[in-house]
């Protein structure tokens, strides 16, 4: 009676180890350690193939960021790294960059509108419109004569003015710029005329676009660049 119940005891010790390496083999798979050499990597589809879509993509997204990173001076895989780990390392490199990008593009949000808000005191502190243009020959050669009217509209007297003239035909298409540079001052209210000119190219398609305006058919588009007041004070669009 003795034997066979030690002979029951030792089964049972059996079935208990078998019930337990049963159990352990059936762990999550997110226990599983990744291989540090990456062509033993193929070890891992049976735990990965027990993951859910999202986190095979996240898993993957690891692995493809570890090892090609290894290529290009990373660090590769971590020893000691799992599935889960990984998983988890994935979603955190995700969340930081989604985080760095909405920085990102707050910054450049706010520095635009902080450049249209210049802008705007700009175009509201100097009106500059096109009085006359035309081509003239100058010893053989054409020139692109233009002619600007300005007004000073702010309280503060100006130094200079410089920027563009942007030209848009009845289509609203722009069809070139002519830049300028105002130098002679302009005191609170008061209104100057600028004369400029420009070699006329006319291969150059820019050059004949302007050329070829109808008066009445166009319109131009004053684009400033800086405002330089007499008081040391400034405007600036930054490119």
């Amino acid at each position: 009676m003795k034997r066979g119940r030690e002979m029951v005891r030792s089964k049972g010790l059996a079935l208990a180890l078998i019930g337990a390496s049963l159990l352990l083999g059936c762990g999550s798979p997110k226990d599983r350690e990744l291989p540090t050499d990456v062509s033993k990597m193929d070890e891992l589809k049976p735990y990965v193939e027990k993951l859910s879509e999202e986190e095979k993509k996240l898993f993957l997204g690891y692995v493809f960021r570890a090892t090609v990173g290894g290529v290009f001076g990373g660090k590769g895989i971590e020893p000691g790294m799992t599935i889960g780990k990984a998983i988890d390392a994935q979603k955190s490199f995700i969340e930081e960059n989604a985080r760095k990008e909405a920085e990102a593009k707050a910054l450049k949000e706010k520095l635009a509108a902080e450049q249209a808000a210049i802008k705007k005191s700009m175009t509201d502190a100097v009106t500059v419109t096109v009085l006359s243009m035309r081509l003239e020959k100058q010893d053989y050669r054409e020139e692109q004569l233009i002619k600007l009217g300005l007004k000073n509209n702010g309280d503060k007297d100006i130094k200079g003015v410089k920027g563009m003239m942007r030209f848009i035909d009845m289509f609203d298409k722009e069809v070139g710029a002519i830049g300028f540079a105002f130098t002679d001052g302009l005191k609170r209210g008061e209104v100057a005329v600028w004369s400029g000119a420009r070699h006329y190219n006319q291969f150059m398609s820019e050059h004949k676009a302007i050329a070829q305006l109808e008066e009445g058919k166009y319109k131009a588009v004053f684009d400033p660049e800086a405002i330089v007041f007499e008081d040391g004070t400034n405007l600036t669009i930054k490119n």
